[in-house]
């Protein structure tokens, strides 16, 4: 009796002890969660502070929470493995086999265009096929361009407008070519995607727009050889970034549509496993400290393997297709809310990006600072401060009126012209209103469902590129020769590695 009594005592310390770990575990959350909520409205820390700070305490949460529930994973990145999960995914797979098969073949057409016949030939094929193809060019025309609403919920101004003092260029950059044709010949390269995206899919539209903006890039690095300053290389835009809750997206809608989009694309894979007898070991979430930022279901690779060929590209484009279909859901009620959105909520101005060192405003006017008047004129987009600025010539003198102060310059030539700046780099940032709790909902379901559009295309297209790891390089090592995947992977990481460059 006494020993029973002891091991029952030892078992309830064992389970207060790991409701004690729990409970730490959750504080760490709230207190991180708290902390990248302040840190995403902290400018005055200066953009390298604003990120560099959440990164690592992140790194520091992961790493705390791994010892303290005895998790597997390193460097801030948890891992969170089970199987819960597996009996909704059977149940999924059992009642709407049919739904899935053809979403997958569906998500092929979406992916490859004219060139996925081979991929899903077979049953019912021609339908999915001309119904996949009609929606290539449908998204291409009616869909895409509201990425560009989507993309005011992305807080990284390198992808915004920036009109350098230093430095300027006309060439299309990424975010051009993903929604903005506003740049010459900018026509004749929309026919070009689109007949990209026609005969390619979004897996040829997105290998376009990473080589193309590579171009740029290196195009910007030979002028920065050339003329000895960094400076074309740091105004090109990166095609690559990284999007986080609380430094790039609004904190909770950002997590909250990430975990959303995660489980989506993961799920997916699963089902269409379960629809063809494949067993799945295990279900699972990928935290990067207390973020969600990546979720998994684990097949059995050797009975996935055993499958022909047709059924595992089904199951490799499952969660490619989920994405896209995703997408077209969550962009009805964003269009739903953006007349509210667009007027009651959102307002615009004009800030700096960065100073230019010799010039008169470098290291005045600090990075984040919004410019609200140029020699007396009142400005709130590019357009105006342009004009209110064409007047200034060197040795003149310029008024500044600031968020943070007024100032007055005298202006410097601009590369020994008869144009004087200052040199500010800008950019035109849209930013929410939501001084009463109504604006501050509809603002909340407003980025939820505009964030959520954005990123599963994005992660869509993404999947579809050729490189190890992905969806796309498994339904190309499935269906072209070994020396042709390896020559596509080569371009495509050389292009992505060059699509980094104007990071560093």
């Amino acid at each position: 009796m006494v020993k029973g009594s002891k091991a029952a005592d030892k078992g309830a310390y064992k389970s207060r002890f790991l409701a004690y770990k729990k409970a730490a575990s959750v504080a760490i959350a709230i207190a991180v969660f708290a902390f990248i909520y302040y840190d995403y409205h902290a400018y005055y820390l200066g953009l390298a502070l604003q990120v560099a700070l959440p990164i690592a305490i992140l790194v520091v949460s992961g790493l705390a929470i791994k010892k303290l529930l005895s998790l597997k994973g390193g460097y801030g990145m948890v891992m969170l493995s089970g199987e819960h999960g597996i009996k909704e995914i059977d149940y999924l797979a059992k009642r709407y086999s049919r739904f899935w098969e053809l979403l997958s073949m569906w998500g092929m057409v979406l992916g490859f265009g004219l060139l996925s016949y081979p991929l899903i030939r077979g049953r019912a094929s021609k339908k999915v096929y001309a119904i996949g193809i009609i929606s290539n060019m449908l998204i291409m025309a009616f869909v895409l361009p509201f990425t560009s609403y989507a993309l005011l919920f992305i807080n990284i101004s390198r992808f915004n407008l920036i009109s350098s003092a230093e430095f300027s260029t006309t060439l299309p950059t990424f975010q051009a070519l993903i929604y903005n044709f506003t740049y010459p010949g900018a026509y004749y390269l929309d026919y070009l995607l689109k007949g990209i995206v026609l005969v390619a899919g979004f897996s040829g539209y997105i290998i376009a727009l990473l080589v193309a903006n590579a171009g740029t890039i290196v195009e910007a690095l030979i002028k920065s050889i050339s003329i000895n300053s960094i400076a074309p290389l740091h105004s090109s835009t990166p095609g690559v970034a990284p999007v986080i809750p609380g430094i790039d997206l609004p904190l909770f809608s950002g997590i909250l549509s990430l975990a959303i989009i995660l489980i989506i694309h993961e799920f997916s894979h699963g089902i269409l496993a379960r629809s063809f007898k494949v067993k799945l070991k295990s279900v699972g979430v990928l935290l990067f400290g207390v973020v969600p930022v990546g979720a998994f279901v684990e097949p059995d690779e050797t009975e996935v393997l055993k499958l022909d060929k047709k059924k595992q590209n089904k199951i490799f484009s499952a969660g490619v297709s989920s994405n896209f279909l995703a997408m077209i859901i969550f962009l009805i009620p964003m269009l739903l809310m953006l007349p509210f959105v667009l007027t009651n909520i959102y307002g615009h101005g004009v800030f700096v990006y960065s100073t230019t060192p010799g010039y008169p405003a470098y290291n005045v006017i600090q990075p984040g600072t919004e410019i609200l008047a140029w020699d007396g004129n009142a400005v709130s987009n590019l357009t105006q401060l342009g004009t209110a600025a064409l007047r200034d010539r060197p040795g003149s003198l310029v008024s500044v009126a600031t968020s943070t102060g007024n100032y007055t310059f005298v202006a410097k030539s601009y590369n020994g012209t008869s144009r004087g700046v200052i040199g500010v780099n800008l950019y035109e940032k849209y930013f929410p209103i939501t001084n009463t709790p109504l604006k501050e909902i509809a603002y909340f379901f407003y980025s939820l469902f505009g964030i959520s559009f954005m990123l599963n295309f994005l992660i869509a297209v993404v999947n579809l590129l050729p490189v190890p790891g992905f969806d796309g390089w498994r339904i190309y090592d499935n269906s072209l020769k070994k020396r042709y995947i390896n020559v596509l992977t080569a371009v495509v990481v050389i292009a992505l590695l060059l699509n980094i460059l104007p990071w560093i």
